[in-house]
């Protein structure tokens, strides 16, 4: 079974058993290793007239789709704070956590170094007066649009995820 453990934390064996899609143990000293879910959090910004803020990956996995400003959380963060600083890192825009108020989660996969590791995204919205202040960083942004929530373009999301809360916001869910 493919898995991202090369070798036990514990005591360096490279015999790693697995018990199930998220559970390999170490057949030398027992210690069980864990796929769990990586939390990222992830912006659904307007403007005032009601646009909607998405960005164009600058690099894999999505490259050249459509996505939202956003990340892993990281130690320490909340949701919010995520959101606020991946906002901030990706395109410029610099809001107070306590801007952004709790949409959704749904479950994501995401590949990195040659595994797929399942995350839970959590979703949050905010708003600003425009994007005039929006500079995206060319790293992780290629290009970034304001559109209309009836026109963005689900089908040319990077990520199902990501698709599916902005499908929400257009249907309506309160925020």
């Amino acid at each position: 079974m493919v898995h991202p453990f090369q070798h036990c934390s514990a005591c360096g064996s490279r015999d790693l058993a697995a018990r199930s899609r998220r559970e390999f143990v170490c057949t030398a000293c027992g210690y069980r290793h864990f796929i769990t879910p990586i939390p990222a959090a992830c912006a659904l910004v307007t403007d005032s007239a009601g646009r909607l803020l998405v960005i164009r990956r600058a690099h894999e996995p999505g490259l050249g789709k459509w996505g939202l400003p956003g990340g892993v959380i990281e130690g320490g963060e909340t949701g919010e704070e995520a959101c606020a600083r991946e906002l901030a890192e990706e395109v410029g825009l610099r809001l107070p956590a306590a801007d952004f108020h709790y949409l959704t989660s749904l479950p994501n996969d995401y590949l990195f170094q040659g595994f797929l590791w399942p995350t839970i995204d959590l979703f949050f919205t905010a708003q600003v007066a425009d994007f005039r202040a929006v500079l995206a960083a060319p790293d992780e942004v290629s290009e970034w649009a304001a559109l209309a929530l009836e026109e963005v373009p689900l089908a040319d999301f990077a990520f199902p995820s990501n698709a599916q809360a902005v499908w929400l916001l257009q249907a309506g869910k309160p925020f």
